[in-house]
């Protein structure tokens, strides 16, 4: 039996060779970010900065320091190695527990998956150790990151083939009142501390937006994302003439999400655009010529491809 990883077809009739544990980082970001992000392969990005994983399609070492862990939506594609995640840190002896980020419906069918996986290695229920999982309500307030209190994550609905979400992550600060602007050191502390004034406000900034699986009905309608420094999006259809069934198989085509750009105009603000999620039957090469061909010049200073 051959251990090579598996291959797919090119459209040039080339062989392509993925393997999920290779990882690409994406060049220009402020941030770094790093994974793997093949449609039906596997999908996951790293982003060390803010102890975060987006998605876990595949669970490398690299992975296992990463508190926090977003999944978008039950694929095994994103989400196969969720529970790898959890056993390997527990096996490698890190003892701080991680959060996994969810739709607030998927909680308990997560919570079944550990159980059936426990039943298939053999372990009593009475002996298993829960994973903390935190339910994400799509719109509701920012929640905190666990072990990182300077974050925030909050949940927005996409369009998929079955329910989904994106998540946006913030930089929480708190900002003096206007009210309270000029007042002396002392003063201040007179307010706050003997006379229990609030005077701060809380600050949330957009850092980073992951939108996971999505049709460009899904970008379109949150256009709050595209304040973040940083957005991640699906860009599964490249090649001319698939923009059909981009929409039939619930993904987004790299034309659409350019028409989509332009017409926000100046209301983008995100200062990188990651391509990601890309159909395994081109090769890396192919995938890059098909989105320099897409992107026109006045974009092309923002658009970074994970690859």
């Amino acid at each position: 039996m051959s251990s090579s990883p598996p291959r797919a077809k090119g459209t040039s009739g080339a062989t392509v060779g993925y393997n999920a544990l290779r990882q690409a980082t994406v060049e220009g970001a402020k941030e770094n970010l790093v994974g793997f992000s093949i449609s039906g392969l596997a999908t996951y990005v790293q982003i060390p900065e803010l102890d975060l994983c987006l998605d876990m399609g595949e669970c490398p070492l690299s992975a296992l320091p990463l508190d926090h862990v977003f999944l978008s939506h039950a694929h095994g594609d994103h989400s196969r190695c969720l529970m790898r995640h959890y056993s390997l840190r527990r096996m490698t002896g890190i003892e701080r527990p991680a959060a996994y980020y969810l739709e607030a419906d998927l909680v308990e069918r997560a919570r079944d998956l550990v159980r059936a996986e426990a039943r298939f290695e053999g372990t009593p229920l009475a002996k298993l150790a829960m994973p903390d999982f935190v339910g994400l309500e799509v719109g509701a307030e920012p929640v905190p990151l666990a072990w990182r209190k300077d974050l925030r994550i909050g949940a927005f609905r996409v369009h998929h083939s079955i329910p989904a979400i994106g998540c946006t992550v913030y930089d929480h600060k708190r900002k003096l009142k206007e009210e309270f602007a000029g007042l002396p050191g002392p003063k201040l502390a007179e307010l706050r501390l003997e006379q229990g004034v609030e005077i701060t406000r809380e600050i949330l900034e957009p850092r980073v937006s992951f939108c996971g699986d999505t049709t460009i009905k899904g970008l379109a309608a949150n256009p709050q994302i595209w304040k973040s420094r940083i957005v991640v999006v699906e860009s599964t259809f490249l090649e001319p003439g698939e923009e059909a069934m981009a929409r039939h198989k619930r993904h987004t085509h790299v034309t659409e999400l350019v028409a989509l750009l332009k017409e926000l105009g100046p209301e983008l603000k995100s200062e990188t655009v990651v391509l990601s999620h890309f159909s395994m039957k081109h090769t890396p090469a192919q995938i890059l010529a098909l989105v320099a061909q897409a992107v026109p010049e006045e974009l092309r200073e923002r658009v970074r491809v994970l690859i």
